[in-house]
Parts: C-alpha cells; structure tokens; sequence
C-alpha cells in the first residue's frame, strides 16, 4: 500500500467511528389526526422539543397537570413544547379527550439524559 491509501483507509475509519457515536436524529412529531395522537405515547430525552402537527379539524394540546397548553390548532398549524425536567407528561385535546387518558389524549415519557 502507498502512503496516500493508507492516509485515505485512516480518515476513513476515523469517519466511520464518529459517524457510528454520533445519535441518530429522532423524530419528535406528533401527528394529530383522526381524532387521535399519533404516536400516542412518545419517548423523547430531556431537553427534546416535541412538535404536535395538526393534520385536520380544530385540536389543542393541553397538558393533564398544566404544564403546556396550545393554542386552538386548525389544520396545518403546529404547536411545540421543550421538555427540560425527565418525568411522564399526560395531555388531552380539550374538545375532544379529557385528563386521564379519556378518548383524544396522549403522553410523552421524558428520560433523563444518558451520561457520557
């Protein structure tokens, strides 16, 4: 091998090995639509933002205990909310669900951030 395969075989495997420690980009979106959440339930680290994006009809996103409330959302608009402190988030649609989980509701479980 020449000096320059070899210098290219070093850069390669230096990429690879950050490309491989690097997170894989998550997708934070909740789709509403059909009078549902979807994903209902949604993982996310603390510090994520979370998107709800409104697919049709009028929908809010209204947190159980309070801690985040969109406004009324009509088809096309989007509402978003970071989540800084790990914890299990309930929230409802207030037209259509109520707190606890009653028909259009969801969650978002936050973890804690993983340790490097």
């Amino acid at each position: 091998m020449n000096i320059r395969t070899l210098a290219f075989l070093a850069i390669a495997s230096c990429a690879a090995l950050w490309i491989a420690d690097s997170a894989p980009a998550q997708d934070n979106t909740v789709t509403i639509t059909n009078f549902k959440f979807e994903p209902k339930t949604l993982t996310v680290p603390a510090g994520a933002t979370v998107t709800w994006e409104n697919k049709e009809g009028a929908h809010t996103v209204t947190a159980d205990k309070g801690q985040f409330k969109s406004p009324n959302l009509r088809a096309g608009e989007k509402f978003s909310f970071t989540f800084t402190k790990p914890g299990a988030y309930a929230y409802h649609c207030a037209f259509h669900g109520s707190s606890g989980g009653g028909n259009m509701a969801g969650s978002i479980i936050v973890a804690p951030p993983k340790k490097r």
